[in-house]
C-alpha cells in the first residue's frame, strides 16, 4: 500500500537520515532507553506510530521533571524489518549506547533476535509486540510480554466465529508453519469447526494470486483469517485483491502491526480483529484518555492506533518500573519489572508477580462494519 503511506516513509527517511539521537554525548545525568523498529521507507507506518506513541509519553514524563530528577533520552534505531539489522541495533543499544533497558520490538523474528542478546548482555526488553509462547518469560526470562498470548487471542476469535455461524474457515498465510496459523488451527477445532490452511509465497508472486482465488472460491468458506506478513499484506492491497467477490463474508485478523494496511485492503466487508489493549478512540477508560491526551499534546496524533496504544502502554510500564528502581541498573530494572503487581493504568492492569508469563490477559474482538464504522 505504497502510495497509502506514502507520508509516513517521507518521515522515516528524515529519522533514518538525522534523527536517531546519540546518547552518548548527553551526559550521565541522562537515563538511556532504546528502541528498534521497521522505521524505513518501505515500512507501513506501523514502527513510525510506536515510535511516536513511546515518545510522545517519554516527552510527557520529561516535562513533568523526568525519573528521579533524571532526563529519559530514548533512542530509536532503524532495522527495516530485518531481525539481523535488529539484533545488531540491540547490541549497539546496549553496549555503546548505554541503555538500561529497550522497549518495543516488532514481529517474531525480531523479537526472537531480541530475546537472544538480552539473555546473554542481560538487558530487559518490555513490550514485544507479539503474543509467541517463545517471547514469554518461561522462555525468555529478560523479556516482559505485556500483551496477552497468542493461544488467547486464537481462542477469543474462534469463540466469536462460532457466534456468528462461521462454522468453515480459511486461515490465509504466508507462514504455515507459524505458532499463530497452530493456534488458531487448534482453537477453531476446539469449537467445532474446520479450519483450512492456506498457505500463499510471501509477496504473492507468480500464479499465487490465481490459485489462492481459486481456493477461496470452491470451498464453499464462511470466513476468513489473515495472518499474513508485510510484504504478502501490502501486495493484497496494491492488487485490489480484497474486493474480488470469492472472499467469504467475513475476514479476519489476530492483533496486528499491519491491521490498518489489512483494513485498507477489505473496504466494503466486515472485518474483525483481536485486540490486546483498549481500543484507543473510544471509551470511557482513564487510560484511553490519558492516551489520546498525551498523543495530542506532543504531536502524535497519527499514533492514535491500536499498535499506538500498545507501545504506550508498554512504555509506562517501563517508566513505572524505573521509577520503582532506587538504583537503576538492568538487572535492577529487570528484578522491579518481576514484581510488578496488579499495575493498574486507568482500567488496564499488568502484572508480573508470581512469574506470569504475560503482564495482562486483556483480549477483546473489534468489528468494522461494511461501512467503515468500528462497532465494537
Amino acid at each position: 500500500m505504497r502510495n497509502v503511506n506514502s507520508g509516513y516513509r517521507r518521515l522515516a527517511v528524515a529519522l533514518s537520515a538525522g534523527l536517531v539521537w546519540c546518547s552518548v554525548a548527553l551526559g550521565a545525568d541522562m537515563i538511556v532507553l532504546g528502541q528498534s523498529l521497521n522505521i524505513g521507507p518501505d515500512s507501513d507506518g506501523g514502527g513510525l506510530r510506536v515510535m511516536a506513541a513511546a515518545k510522545g509519553y517519554i516527552d510527557g514524563v520529561n516535562a513533568a521533571g523526568g525519573v528521579q530528577g533524571r532526563r529519559l533520552d530514548l533512542v530509536t534505531l532503524n532495522d527495516d524489518g530485518d531481525p539481523r539489522k535488529h539484533e545488531r541495533n540491540v547490541r549497539e543499544l546496549i553496549t555503546q549506547r548505554g541503555a538500561v533497558a529497550l522497549l518495543n520490538c516488532q514481529g517474531e523474528a525480531s523479537c526472537r533476535a531480541s530475546a537472544a542478546v538480552t539473555a546473554v548482555l542481560k538487558v530487559p526488553l518490555v513490550g514485544p509486540l507479539s503474543g509467541a509462547s517463545a517471547l514469554a518469560r518461561s522462555n525468555a526470562p529478560w523479556l516482559f510480554q505485556v500483551r496477552a498470548s497468542g493461544t488467547r487471542e486464537a481462542e477469543a476469535l474462534a469463540r466469536q466465529f462460532k457466534a456468528i455461524a462461521c462454522f468453515r474457515v480459511a486461515i490465509v498465510t504466508d507462514a504455515p508453519e507459524s505458532e499463530s496459523v497452530a493456534a488458531l488451527k487448534s482453537a477453531m477445532g476446539g469449537e467445532g469447526m474446520t479450519a483450512t490452511v492456506l498457505a500463499v509465497p510471501v509477496g504473492l508472486p507468480g500464479d499465487s494470486v490465481q490459485k489462492l482465488i481459486k481456493s477461496l472460491g470452491g470451498e464453499g468458506f464462511h470466513g476468513a483469517v489473515l495472518a499474513l506478513q508485510l510484504p504478502t499484506a501490502e501486495a493484497l492491497v496494491d492488487l485490489q485483491l480484497g474486493a474480488r467477490e470469492e472472499w467469504p463474508r467475513v475476514i479476519a485478523s489476530l492483533a496486528s502491526p499491519h491491521l490498518n494496511t489489512l483494513l485498507a485492503g477489505f473496504k466494503g466487508r466486515l472485518f474483525g480483529f483481536t485486540t490486546v489493549v483498549p481500543n484507543p478512540e473510544a471509551g470511557n477508560l482513564r487510560l484511553v484518555q490519558e492516551f489520546q491526551r498525551n498523543m495530542d499534546t506532543y504531536g502524535a496524533g497519527h499514533a492514535v492506533t491500536f499498535v499506538g496504544m500498545e507501545a504506550y502502554i508498554n512504555t509506562r510500564v517501563l517508566v513505572e518500573a524505573l521509577r520503582r528502581t532506587p538504583r537503576l541498573t538492568p538487572e535492577a530494572v529487570a528484578a522491579t519489572l518481576s514484581q510488578l503487581n496488579d499495575l493498574d493504568l486507568g482500567g488496564f492492569s499488568v502484572s508480573f508477580a508470581r512469574q506470569r508469563n504475560q503482564g495482562s490477559d486483556w483480549v477483546d474482538v473489534g468489528v468494522r462494519s461494511r461501512y467503515g464504522q468500528l462497532m465494537r
